[in-house]
């Protein structure tokens, strides 16, 4: 039987998470948000139940975490582990389509309108968010973030917490690497290395960030 959902992060992405789930599995099995700024109840009516600190009282729950910064979601997952979270759900919109061979990590969520074709891995803690396109044999790592309308091609792979753009568009057999950014509408051409930040048509290095 499925097991209660506690959504960590009650803001929009939280929120529309929690719609998500909603719609496959119902009111009664989401108990609210903990949320270290947010409280009383969202505009959904869904209940704020308390502080990520308070995490601990809820053994018979499990956790996603929505809060759409890798670096931010990484550090979260880190402070719930600590506070002996270890039931962690993967929340899938009903419109969202994928085969039975794209493997999912713990804790990831796939909002409306995602397609994933075929031979797809997805890592811990992940997040497609709303008509992401992901082609066949891609290998998308933890704690990344596709915001809406990017589109992977296929055979690309995906490092530890990099944040793909909304409308962004990676070609086919690109590697990208760890903790990269790619911004809102670039399209990725080449090869990307660890940490960088790029932007535009085609992408071009705007920065180095910190190491993931």
């Amino acid at each position: 039987m499925p097991e209660p959902l506690i959504i960590v992060g009650a803001g929009g992405h939280g929120r529309e998470t929690a719609l998500a789930h909603v719609l496959r599995s119902g009111e009664g099995l989401f108990l609210g948000f903990l949320d270290d700024r947010a409280a009383g109840p969202t505009p959904e009516a869904w209940p704020v139940i308390g502080r990520v600190d308070s995490a601990a009282e809820h053994a018979r729950a499990e956790f996603l975490i929505a809060i759409n910064d890798p670096r931010i979601r990484r550090a979260v997952a880190t402070r719930l582990a600590g506070l002996g979270v270890t039931r962690w759900a993967t929340v899938v919109h009903p419109d969202v389509r994928l085969h039975r061979t794209v493997r999912r990590g713990r804790g990831c969520s796939i909002l409306g309108g995602c397609h994933l074709t075929t031979n797809i891995d997805l890592g811990d803690h992940c997040i497609l968010n709303r008509g992401c396109q992901v082609s066949h044999d891609c290998s998308i790592g933890d704690f990344c973030s596709l915001n809406p309308g990017a589109c992977v091609a296929g055979s690309v792979s995906i490092g530890d917490g990099c944040e793909v753009g909304s409308a962004c568009a990676i070609r086919q057999g690109s590697r990208i690497g760890r903790g990269a950014t790619l911004g809102m509408g670039s399209v990725i051409v080449a090869d990307v290395a660890d940490n960088a930040v790029m932007v535009g048509c085609p992408g071009r290095l705007l920065r180095s960030q910190s190491p993931w």
